[in-house]
């Protein structure tokens, strides 16, 4: 992280620190960290970032290398999506899940 990034609360410095312990801890792994904050906590957090739609209910950053992820508390999971060029076949994959599903059951 660039040295002369400041945050009014100091959010900024203190992520710096908890990224540069975890490339630390692992240095060889990529690593993520999730916040599911309540909303005064997250329009806090957001409006120190750049200017992010009020109306979006998670955002990401990356401090060197670590991505952090901040997610307002309610809110819905993202929807997955299955798209052609991943499964060129959605009748055979769905068969599977479906056999995978009922041999998990028994």
């Amino acid at each position: 992280m660039e040295e002369n990034q400041e945050s009014p609360d100091g959010y900024l410095e203190k992520l710096a620190l908890i990224t540069d312990a975890i490339e630390t801890i692992f240095p060889e792994s990529q690593s993520a960290i999730i916040f599911e904050l309540e909303e005064l906590e997250y329009k806090k957090i957001q409006s120190n970032f750049r200017k992010i739609d009020s109306s979006y209910e998670r955002f990401k950053i990356d401090i060197s290398g670590v991505e952090i992820i901040f997610i307002l508390k309610g809110s819905k999971p993202p929807q997955l999506e299955i798209e052609e060029k991943i499964i060129p076949n959605k009748s055979l994959w769905k068969r599977f899940i479906k056999s995978f599903s009922s041999k998990k059951s028994s």
